[in-house]
This record gives C-alpha cells, structure tokens and sequence, in this order.
C-alpha cells in the first residue's frame, strides 16, 4: 500500500510543479508559493474534518518544523534556478530528496528486501535524470551547493513529517503548512524576496496548485504510514517524470535523450520496489 500511495503522491507533486512552473512564467516564484500556501489551508482543513485524528503538541512541533524544512528546500531551489543553474540544482535536489529519508529510514531500522534495494540503486539516478535540464554556461560547483541544500530541505520535510504520530491524522501538514508560509513571509517583508497581490497572479494555476500540492502532501503521509518508509519515501520521489511528461503533452517540451533514459528507469525501478 505504501508503495500505491507513494506514487500517487509522486505523480501529485509532478503535477503541482507543472502548474507551479506555468504560474511562475507569469509571476514570480515566491508569490506562486504564498498564494498557493494560503489557499491550501481552506482544502486542508475540510480534509482534517472529514479525515479526523488527535494530535500532540509534538506532532504539531514536528509539523512547524518540517514545513520550515521545506521551505528551506524551495528556496535554495528557486534561488537556483533564478539564476541560471538548473542543470546542476534540479537532479541533484531531486535525487537528495529521496536519499535523505531512506538513510534515517534505514537508521532507525527499516529494512527493505534486497529487490526493493536495486529498486532503491535504480531509483536515484532515475530521478536525476529524468530532472537533468539543459542550460548554458552552468557554474557547476555553485548549482551543486544550491542543488545540495534544496536536496537536504525537500528530504528534511519527509523525514521529518514521518516522525509524527499516526493518530495524528494529517493535523501537522496543518503546522508543517504554515512553517513554510512564516519562512517565505518574512523573507517577502525583509525584502529577499517580492510577493505579488493576488490580483495579479493567473489565478486558476495557482488554485490548481494549491490542491494538487496538499493532494500530494497528504497522501504523502499516508503512504509513509502504511508500511516501508524508506520504500514510501523512494516511490513519492519520482515527481520530476510527472513533470518533464506534462511538460512534453502541455507544452510540446522535447525530451532529451537522458529524460527519457530516467523515466524509463522510474517505470523499472518502481516495478522493482512494488515486487518487494
């Protein structure tokens, strides 16, 4: 089951960027983020009452800080790509947000069949491959520090979120929700970063967004609770083939030659955890 749900949490999240990425040609990336945030709260809390759940002050402590974690992981991510280190920030982020959970996993006793660990081998270069875009003249070392923090943010948040307690429901996407939305904020009002009103933003993307992304976020949780964490981990981190295929149907986007090498590692690798 862990599995099943990863992988529709993958192909949310694949979504979500899509949209994202659409929304941010017209607007800047930072307020494509807030107002999605903003907005995903009236969806999350409906799901909360139908869902239920009791949470602790922990499970909400541990929810703040996974959506800090997260945010971490944006914002190295989009400060990145500003300026013009895709090739390097995009893979290596993608491929460290899977690797990161599946170590804690594996520390604090997770153990995986030797089949879902090839799955596992197989899975990383997948991801980096299937995110690997073209761009000229990359400054290498400084895409990969980008690409490293945002790796460790986007990883932090799974690993993080994992901690809470299943009673808990999915009431610290609630907190771990609004973590993200304080970290983007004050950097918006410290000037790091210039949000937008919502008036000017293309509003039916970022809605899209905005339920699409908590879609992913949930069933996320879920998936990291129903078995495996590592392999849970793993298999809601093939988002970027999500993304590229969207990419390639929307837009008319040309895959390159190694896109379509990691996307059919992603279907190989999948197979490979799912027969676990």
């Amino acid at each position: 089951m862990e599995i099943l749900l990863g992988g529709i949490s993958s192909v949310f999240y694949g979504v979500a960027d899509f949209l994202g990425g659409e929304a941010s040609r017209k607007v800047n990336a930072a307020t494509v983020v807030v107002w999605s945030g903003i907005f995903a709260y009236p969806l999350l809390l409906v799901a909360v009452a139908l869902t239920g759940g009791t949470a602790t002050s922990g499970d909400y402590l541990i929810g703040f800080a996974a959506g800090i974690s997260g945010a971490v992981g944006l914002i190295m991510l989009f400060t990145g790509l500003a300026r013009g280190r895709a090739a390097t920030v995009a893979p290596i982020s993608a491929a460290l947000g899977a690797v990161i959970p599946v170590v804690v996993a594996v520390v604090t006793g997770d153990r995986p069949s030797v089949l879902a660990w090839a799955g596992v081998a197989i899975a990383v270069p997948a991801i980096a491959l299937s995110a690997w875009t073209d761009e000229g003249e990359a400054k290498t070392k400084s895409g990969l520090a980008y690409g490293a923090i945002a790796g460790l943010g986007f990883g932090g948040f799974t690993a993080i979120i994992g901690l809470t307690g299943d009673d808990s429901g999915i009431l610290p996407l609630v907190t771990a929700r609004g973590g993200l939305i304080v970290v983007l904020v004050v950097l918006a009002v410290i000037g790091v970063w210039k949000l937008q009103g919502f008036a000017q933003t293309p509003r039916g993307l970022i809605l899209a967004n905005s339920v699409t992304d908590i879609s992913a976020n949930i069933t996320l949780l879920y998936a990291l609770r129903a078995g495996s964490f590592a392999l849970a981990a793993v298999a809601a981190s093939f988002y970027p083939a999500a993304t590229v295929i969207l990419a390639k149907l929307v837009n008319g986007e040309s895959l390159r030659g190694r896109q379509i090498l990691g996307i059919v590692m992603t279907l190989v690798a999948l197979g490979l955890i799912a027969a676990n």
